[in-house]
């Protein structure tokens, strides 16, 4: 069987995080976060192929801290001005890959993926269109007026909140990818959903594959790491 490949994005400015280095390599529990994302799929796919998706003005600090901590570096590839552009250089970087190869595209500011989300992804997509790990909304939902100051009550029971890694046959992403951009791109699977592929099914998430956002979200990284002994995704269960 051929072995997957894992496409971590991390191009990202993290604006939003308020810090002048970008979320991705900021220090968390003594490695750069993305450092924790590329460490699980290493333990979850010993034999995967590992593609980093960088800004270019980031590269030569990324190789730095591997450097500076030991981490092994991976394939690096030259990110774009959206998340949909820099995937789109990484698919276009893995041309020799066959075809049928599975692809797991995930974000480098969730550091926290466990095992159990990467391998039923692998599984899922080998039969379907695509798979996205998802867990339920737990928040009560409300849905805005066209005035955007009154609201009315949403049932979130039909809801999920989408996370990464998702994983597509390459195949299909190449297909995908050709299309042209569109605001309406939110993730991959969107993309894949406007090329006709509709197969794409859930798979269980978890609530602690968190995605690094704001400085509240790394003091709940650190504190998960710190309740369950390691960042490693074998001992991240649900």
């Amino acid at each position: 069987m051929t072995p997957p490949i894992v496409i971590i994005v991390a191009a990202g400015s993290g604006t939003r995080f308020g810090s002048e280095l970008p979320k991705q390599f900021l220090p968390l529990c003594g490695q750069p976060v993305l450092a924790h994302a590329i460490d699980a799929f290493r333990k979850a796919l010993p034999e995967a192929r590992i593609i980093t998706v960088l800004s270019s003005s980031m590269t030569h600090l990324w190789n730095n801290l591997c450097l500076s901590h030991g981490i092994e570096p991976t394939e690096i590839v030259a990110g774009g001005e959206s998340r949909w552009e820099s995937v789109k250089n990484a698919i276009e970087a893995i041309a020799d890959a066959p075809p049928s190869s599975i692809v797991l595209i995930h974000d480098g500011a969730r550091p926290l993926v466990d095992n159990g989300i990467i391998t039923r992804a692998v599984a899922a997509a080998r039969n379907t269109d695509g798979a996205i790990p998802a867990i339920p909304v737990t928040d009560s939902l409300r849905r805005l007026n066209s005035d955007e100051v009154h609201s009315e009550p949403v049932d979130r029971a039909p809801f999920r909140a989408v996370q990464t890694p998702q994983a597509f046959s390459l195949w299909r992403l190449r297909e995908a990818y050709k299309l042209p951009y569109q605001p309406g791109f939110t993730d991959d699977a969107s993309v894949l959903a406007e090329a006709g592929f509709s197969n794409i099914v859930l798979v269980e998430g978890s609530p602690r594959n968190i995605k690094i956002t704001t400085p509240v979200d790394m003091l709940l990284a650190e504190a998960i790491i710190k309740a369950y002994g390691s960042a490693n995704p074998t001992t991240l269960q649900r």
